[in-house]
């Protein structure tokens, strides 16, 4: 083979060990990322944070998160209220979002007829995301799968207990228009858990291990196995979100990519071998031209 070749092996071999010593110290510092990222609100730096203030929507680390509003009203004719349907959210400054569902009195997003109201839906403490006569929740869809572990209240009423769903099924989930909570638990989705947050605003904090894109986050929720005697007075507006992204997450970690990082990339270890390898083969290529020119 030609001197060209060999130069350029030597040096694609320098290259790939380089790479590996690199990735090697990027790997150890993703690995020294908690799963709990401290807080929806809170600068550590081992989390994003994505913020709604007076708007629906939120870019951090190049991934971004939509709300939309849902609650269980698409059956309030009948009186079941078991089947969800799309709300309208409310927005409140720095407080954060709110819902208003469809079963509201006065309001242009109030589709529920003249029968099966939601009385004072839309009037405070109701114009929150709360579970008083309906349960209301907002979807936030990623472009991209994230484990949250934390939200931030910036306004409480009474009690702020929450209930949280991610979707960890195949593919991207069907629309939550007209399912309810059981037909959403038997086709992808799963209870995050439900939690006891008192009246305080601030962090609530949800620890788990999930990566998703997608997470449904609402008032305490006895339909998914919320205490009925805990539920119905939970009122709170929700300004910001917390979590880590895939880049964050150690290897292998279930529902993000091959080594954490979403795009395949070899492991360091494997980057070093590989490099060791093309620089042994250059390395016996010369010793074999040295002992050629010596015979």
């Amino acid at each position: 083979m030609t001197t060209k070749f060999w130069q350029a092996i030597r040096a694609a071999s320098v290259l790939a060990i380089g790479l590996g010593v690199m990735n090697t110290a990027q790997a150890t510092y993703s690995a020294s990322h908690t799963s709990n990222c401290g807080g929806g609100g809170t600068s550590n730096p081992n989390c994003d944070t994505w913020t709604f203030n007076n708007r629906t929507s939120n870019t951090q680390g190049g991934i971004t998160a939509t709300a939309s509003g849902w609650s269980n009203t698409a059956d309030s004719a009948n009186a079941s209220n078991v089947l969800l349907d799309s709300a309208y959210i409310t927005l409140n400054g720095s407080s954060g979002l709110g819902v208003r569902n469809n079963d509201c009195s006065g309001f242009a997003n109030c589709t529920g007829g003249s029968s099966g109201r939601d009385t004072n839906e839309g009037v405070s403490p109701e114009h929150a995301i709360d579970n008083n006569g309906r349960v209301d929740s907002i979807l936030f869809s990623f472009t991209d799968k994230v484990n949250l572990t934390s939200f931030s209240a910036g306004w409480v009423s009474t009690d702020s207990d929450f209930s949280v769903l991610a979707y960890t099924g195949a593919g991207n989930p069907t629309s939550l228009s007209g399912q309810s909570y059981a037909d959403l638990l038997s086709s992808g989705w799963s209870l995050i858990g439900n939690f006891l947050a008192g009246s305080s605003t601030g962090a609530h904090d949800f620890t788990n291990s999930t990566y998703s894109s997608y997470w449904l986050i609402g008032a305490l929720n006895t339909m998914v196995g919320g205490s009925s005697t805990k539920a119905g007075n939970d009122n709170f507006k929700l300004i910001s979100l917390a979590g880590c992204t895939c880049d964050n997450a150690p290897p292998g970690t279930p529902g993000c990519s091959t080594g954490g990082g979403g795009g395949g990339v070899p492991e360091p270890g494997t980057l070093l071998l590989m490099g060791a390898g093309l620089l042994g083969l250059t390395r016996f290529k010369v010793r074999r031209t040295m002992s050629a020119v010596a015979a």
